[in-house]
């Protein structure tokens, strides 16, 4: 037998010509259908722009070819079906594509079936569905935008009675693709096939590669099972859960993936082994690609964790675990951890952002052969504070990330999460605060609050870290309390806390939903400007206020400022402004030290 793969240059007329006994079908590694509005409008303006250019010369015989990349399929003889092993989300667009030009056809000549194109009955479905309203997934939602930007593209051509039958045959015959077909092959050989040749990354990602490489090692274990099926259900349940969201009118809820568990998956697998940084440090694809592919395997005399019952826990222990997370702080059930409920959201804000997993890597060595975390969840809440507290420091005292940090999390605090009880991993954190992790920082607490006092604004990460943790002790500190904030009365708790802070609809759109402020304008800084850029005259503030008030003197921003609805603004800071008014270096001064004593307090805390 010759090389596995035969590769042809294709029109989409003879890509989409398949029969009932060999169609297009989805491997279950593969992501369902996702393609976001960009991706739908980059796809027909390579159309269109085509279309124009053959339409402004007035011959068809002169029409470029449209290049729509590769498109690889492995044969499965079982079936006689082709799985799409690159290509699925563009041919699915074609076939919602393609359906719509003909409904809108006057003299039809042609007849495509798209439905019997690709075996999927969620696409069948939507292909057979008339009422185009429906948004309740990405197949109707994306036919919706299709036939709104095809409808807008009409109108640039008033004098086409047959538009629609012409931008069906220009697709049709200038649309092309390089086609790969694989065949023989083990599945990890036609993702490698991908891997060599692709180049757009669109269709695989590290959670499909993670898919097949641990189907494969699972089968080399017991072949008697449909691993891909078990594997498959794993993924299925956070797709159930991110389908629940929004009952009740909830918008708090986070939608999440499988590259998330795989996160947290690669760091308990690391603390089990004993694997240090160079692991950690890789990325998912690249780690459990060499995992299941290498030999470290071999050295380990416990493989317990790569377990399918293991994974399984793993990925129910996590969904279970966050859901509570946010259930907790929109419900206020547990006010004696109102701090330690924002810990992750506080640690992706330190250089140290890549260890967000440490409470559930910690649940899952707590409750190990036990099927529920939950007895673990408020205390690895605990020890992630602390672990906030040791990334804190660090994104303090130094410009940018020290791997020596992140030694002691692989070294030694994966090792504790693994072998110690809460108030022994506690206990030991505690002995790290304050204590250098290399010979230059042979002060880290004198140089913590140094560049605290003076200076802070300069460095982005630093200052928008700081200011958080004094804000939300603020919040904290103010909890139950309520105030009026125009007009409207806030009653602080853990879930508008939230809302103020870590909001994520918020947080994509405008990575912060506050500003810095300056309380004393930098340009009216006569000298001392070091001391004016430390925390004593730095506060959050809302975006629009801070836009508003630009460079007014304090005593002109105090009217806005009581319009914040930021508690260290509203409550805190006018407590402050009432003994000192003038806001002078000496009033700086003392907010500085009261702030720097707030942060001791939280770094000190039981």
């Amino acid at each position: 037998m010759g090389f596995p793969i035969d590769s042809k240059v294709l029109g989409l007329r003879e890509v989409i010509k398949v029969n009932e006994k060999e169609r297009y079908s989805i491997p279950i590694y593969q992501r369902p259908y996702s393609w976001e509005e960009k991706n739908i409008k980059d796809f027909l303006e390579s159309i269109f722009d085509a279309f124009k250019e053959v339409n402004e010369i007035k011959s068809e015989t002169n029409a470029k070819p449209v290049f729509f990349g590769t498109i690889q399929l492995d044969l499965n003889k079982d079936d006689n079906t082709l799985d799409i092993v690159d290509g699925q989300q563009r041919l699915t667009t074609f076939m919602l594509f393609l359906d719509l030009l003909q409904r809108n056809e006057k003299h039809p000549k042609e007849y495509i079936d798209c439905s019997m194109v690709i075996k999927s009955e969620k696409l069948k479905e939507v292909l057979n569905d008339d009422n185009i309203k429906n948004t309740s997934s990405k197949y109707y939602e994306n036919r919706k935008l299709l036939k709104k930007e095809v409808e807008h593209f009409e109108k640039e051509f008033k004098d086409k009675n047959e538009f629609y039958t012409e931008l069906k045959n220009f697709v049709l015959d200038n649309v092309y693709f390089v086609q790969l077909i694989t065949e023989e092959m083990d599945l990890s050989e036609v993702v490698s096939v991908f891997n060599t040749i692709n180049t757009t990354g669109l269709d695989l990602n590290a959670t499909d590669i993670f898919k097949v490489r641990y189907y494969n090692y699972l089968r080399g274990i017991d072949n008697t099972k449909d691993w891909l099926k078990e594997i498959n259900s794993c993924y299925q349940s956070i797709d159930d859960s991110n389908e629940k969201l929004g009952k009740d009118g909830r918008t708090d809820q986070t939608k999440f993936d499988m590259g998330w568990v795989l996160d947290i998956y690669k760091h308990i697998i690391c603390a089990e082994f004993g694997w240090g940084f160079s692991e950690v440090s890789k990325s998912n694809q690249k780690f459990f690609d060499e995992l299941f592919k290498g030999t470290g395997l071999t050295e380990q005399s416990d493989l317990s964790v790569l377990e399918f019952d293991t994974f399984k826990q793993i990925v129910d222990g996590f969904i279970d675990y966050w859901r509570w997370i946010e259930n907790v702080r929109y419900n206020g059930e547990h006010p004696e951890i109102a701090k330690e409920i924002f810990s992750i959201y506080l640690v992706e804000k330190t250089r140290y952002k890549r260890y967000w997993t440490i409470p559930f890597v910690v649940a899952y060595f707590r409750a190990k052969g036990r099927d529920d975390w939950s007895d673990y969840y408020i205390d690895s809440l605990k020890v992630n504070m602390y672990m906030f507290r040791f990334f804190l420091i660090y994104t303090v005292v130094n410009d940018r990330v020290i791997n020596p940090v992140q030694n002691k999390v692989c070294d030694e605090c994966f090792k504790w999460f693994k072998e110690c009880n809460t108030g022994e991993i506690i206990g030991k954190i505690k002995s790290l605060l304050w204590s250098p992790v290399r010979s230059k920082d042979d002060k880290p607490k004198e140089d913590f609050d140094k560049i605290i006092k003076s200076g802070l604004f300069y460095n982005a990460s630093r200052v928008h870290l700081v200011c958080t943790l004094s804000a939300l002790l603020d919040e904290v500190a103010n909890l139950g309390k309520s105030f009026i904030c125009q007009e409207n009365e806030i009653v602080i708790s853990e879930q508008e806390i939230y809302e103020k802070f870590f909001h994520y609809a918020i947080y994509e759109k405008n990575k912060n939903p506050y500003d810095i402020e300056h309380i004393q304008a930098r340009n009216n800084f006569s000298d001392n400007s070091d001391e004016f850029n430390g925390i004593g005259n730095l506060v959050v503030l809302d975006s629009h206020i801070n836009k508003s008030i630009q460079d007014d003197a304090v005593s002109e921003k105090i009217t806005e400022y009581k319009n914040s609805q930021y508690a260290a603004v509203r409550i805190e800071f006018m407590k402050e402004y009432e003994s000192c008014r003038d806001w002078d270096i000496e009033c700086v001064g003392k907010r500085a030290d009261e702030e720097i004593d707030k942060i001791k307090r939280f770094m000190d805390e039981e």
